[in-house]
């Protein structure tokens, strides 16, 4: 069973395999040039950290009121439920 640790990993990894892929000479050029098209969008290591924070003041009962309201207020939409275009 996969960890929301070791998810996080997975992902900010997955960004850095991006960009070496993006910068790499040696690969072909389209190849490249997709790497770099799927980093346009793809969220940073503070986006992904912000989400961690916000999804873990969703389900604690033990933070202070203070500090969920600063992260609630805070946090901006990171990702939709749906790939319509509508």
């Amino acid at each position: 069973m996969t960890v929301p640790r070791e998810r996080t990993r997975s992902v900010i990894k997955a960004e850095e395999f991006l960009r070496q892929l993006s910068r790499n000479s040696e690969l072909p050029q389209d190849i490249r040039s997709y790497a770099k098209s799927l980093l346009r969008h793809y969220p940073s290591a503070y986006e992904i950290f912000s989400l961690g924070r916000l999804e873990e003041c969703l389900v604690s009962d033990a933070l202070e009121d203070e500090y969920r309201r600063r992260v609630l207020a805070f946090h901006q939409p990171l990702f939709s439920s749906s790939l319509d275009f509508k």
